[in-house]
């Protein structure tokens, strides 16, 4: 069975103008948060990372630049098969779905309100390091509950872009690694690289990748089924129902992280339940009996496991009101 892929939110934008945001020894985690959003705003750069994923590596050659206030991104794909993702003509404020594969959500902590970061994490500067050749300062965020995961960023210390980027499990397991290998910051880039290298290639427009909204709320009201419990500080982020009714899907995000919920009736009733771990997105299935008709229940997206069964463990028929 192929599970259903839950959408995560990408790396913030990392923009034109060639500000810099130089780290002074008495900055604290929040504002260190808060110049590594300003600069990811701001600067315009080209370079070479690595993501590590589940078992694999990729290596990803990135241009990146505003033209009109738009954001301008092309990704290329440097190992395993040919690839690349084109941004063009997207707000410079819009998070998509489209390449979350290549890199970590690590700088939307920095859009989380100061407050509720602190409800869940603890935001702590460790030490300093050196990543592609430049000073970093590493900054912990710990999660104070065991229903989320952890990171360990290194943000330079000039500019304040973000240049690494750990997602930490339990036992301090490493689940996903971003980091670059090579960076130019603040050179104009050209514009031949922010151009599709063929037809072939993956390009993603406003018209095919809709932004992540994050500030409406969906109908809690309109679906058939609802989570009786949920890790603290989620909320219900999106609703899509099929045509037929057959699947329901209710999507949850605490700013930083978002998970799925799948209530499906047309899975083979036969379906075990069971459990799969890839990098730091996890999946959970199991089943629930309502008046002689059987469920599946799925949960998918980047929370611990043990997180992942009690949401749907809690799974119900929504009460209609009389």
């Amino acid at each position: 069975m192929r599970l259903p892929r839950c959408f995560v939110v990408i790396l913030a934008s990392v923009l034109l103008q060639t500000h810099v945001y130089a780290i002074e020894p008495e900055t604290s985690g929040g504002e260190l948060l808060q110049r590594m959003a300003e600069a990811n705003r701001q600067l315009d750069y080209t370079g070479i990372f690595t993501y590590e994923h589940g078992g694999t590596l990729k290596t990803v050659k990135v241009f990146h630049a505003i033209q009109d206030d738009r954001e301008v991104e092309r990704l290329v794909l440097l190992s395993g098969p040919k690839q690349e993702i084109l941004h063009r003509g997207n707000d410079v404020n819009c998070e998509h779905m489209g390449n979350a594969i290549l890199r970590g959500n690590a700088a939307s902590l920095a859009t989380i309100p100061e407050q509720t970061l602190n409800n869940y994490f603890s935001v702590q500067i460790k030490s300093d390091d050196r990543v592609a050749g430049r000073d970093v300062a590493v900054l912990h965020v710990v999660p104070k509950d065991e229903h989320r995961y952890g990171y360990v960023l290194g943000i330079d210390k000039e500019t304040g872009l973000l240049l690494q980027s750990l997602l930490v499990g339990n036992k301090n397991r490493v689940l996903e690694r971003f980091q670059y290998v090579d960076i130019n910051i603040g050179n104009t880039v050209n514009a031949e690289d922010l151009l599709a290298s063929s037809d072939s290639m993956h390009v993603v427009s406003p018209g095919k990748s809709n932004c992540l909204n994050r500030g409406g709320m969906p109908d809690r009201q309109s679906g058939a089924w609802r989570a009786g419990w949920l890790p603290p500080g989620y909320t219900m982020a999106g609703l899509e129902l099929t045509q037929d009714n057959t699947r329901e899907t209710l999507i949850y995000t605490d700013g930083l992280s978002v998970f799925s919920l799948f209530i499906d009736s047309e899975m083979p009733a036969n379906l075990p339940q069971m459990q799969a771990q890839r990098g730091a997105t996890v999946a959970y299935l199991s089943r629930v009996t309502v008046d002689g008709r059987h469920y599946t229940i799925c949960v998918v997206g980047e929370i611990p496991v043990e997180t992942a069964k009690l949401v749907a463990q809690s799974v119900s028929p929504r009460q209609s009101t009389p």
